[in-house]
């Protein structure tokens, strides 16, 4: 994979980080890319699961940069963890931005914040990839861009140190 402009296959794209858990929750532990133990939490289960995929005609889905997003009103309803996709979640984006930070959380998924690839506009949207095994091949690409050794355990929310910040775009 091309690390400069990858187009990573995410469909998940997560627009919302919210942090949880305890002193009292064990720490997680990252085995490697692909597997990590004790990994806990379930922020908006439903939509995270969500087993559909983009739509077949390309003109379906919008080309947008992480500053268009970043534009858009908020949602018009209060989401909870059992909340299912509402309003624009419910359409397919291509996002193509730069990769400026990339965080493990204590639920095992990835973190990526995205920016506009010139870097000039407000913004940035955080996508996120499951700590689940169809994503192993994105999370090993992922993994390559930071000076990260395996294993390694964390208690909260770890950024990790980025030795690349390549454009991409997520779907």
């Amino acid at each position: 994979m091309n690390s400069r402009n990858d187009a990573l296959d995410v469909h998940d794209c997560d627009c919302v980080s919210l942090q949880y858990g305890t002193a009292t929750t064990p720490p997680v532990t990252f085995e490697s890319p692909c597997e990590c133990r004790d990994n806990h939490g379930e922020h908006r289960w439903a939509v995270k699961n969500d087993p559909s995929t983009p739509p077949v005609d390309a003109s379906a889905i919008q080309v947008v940069t992480p500053s268009d997003v970043f534009s858009w009103p908020g949602p018009g309803e209060h989401l909870t963890q059992s909340s299912e996709r509402t309003g624009i979640e419910n359409n397919w984006f291509a996002l193509t931005g730069r990769v400026v930070a990339v965080k493990v959380e204590m639920d095992g998924d990835l973190h990526l914040a995205l920016q506009d690839a010139t870097g000039d506009k407000a913004g940035i949207v955080v996508c996120e990839i499951p700590a689940k095994q169809q994503w192993c091949s994105i999370r090993e690409t992922v993994f390559s861009w930071t000076t990260t050794r395996f294993p390694f355990h964390t208690s909260s929310d770890r950024n990790l140190k980025l030795i690349e910040t390549p454009i991409i775009t997520v779907t």
